[in-house]
């Protein structure tokens, strides 16, 4: 009889400037916010999904939310998601 399938959830991370971005986010009025929350959490179901894309010159993955993005990286060795940055796209990849 084989064994049921589990998929193995990934832990995430966030990094200190992440959390000052999406503390930021909360305090001012951002329809998306929501909507990133839910992505960030379901990233530890799925790390990798649809509309997540490779940055070109850097090593990090990109969600895109209107006019905002997330970027994380995946260490699926660790099983870890670290979010590295949440803010509108003109900021996000200074």
């Amino acid at each position: 009889m084989a064994t049921p399938h589990v998929p193995a959830t990934y832990t995430i991370l966030t990094l200190a400037a992440a959390r000052r971005q999406l503390n930021q986010l909360q305090k001012t009025y951002n329809p998306n916010l929501q909507k990133i929350l839910a992505a960030i959490t379901s990233l530890a179901d799925n790390p990798r999904p649809t509309g997540g894309r490779k940055l070109a010159h850097r090593p990090e993955l990109r969600l895109r939310f209107g006019n905002y993005r997330i970027l994380y990286s995946v260490d699926d060795e660790l099983r870890t998601v670290t979010v590295c940055a949440i803010a509108h796209r003109r900021e996000v990849y200074k």
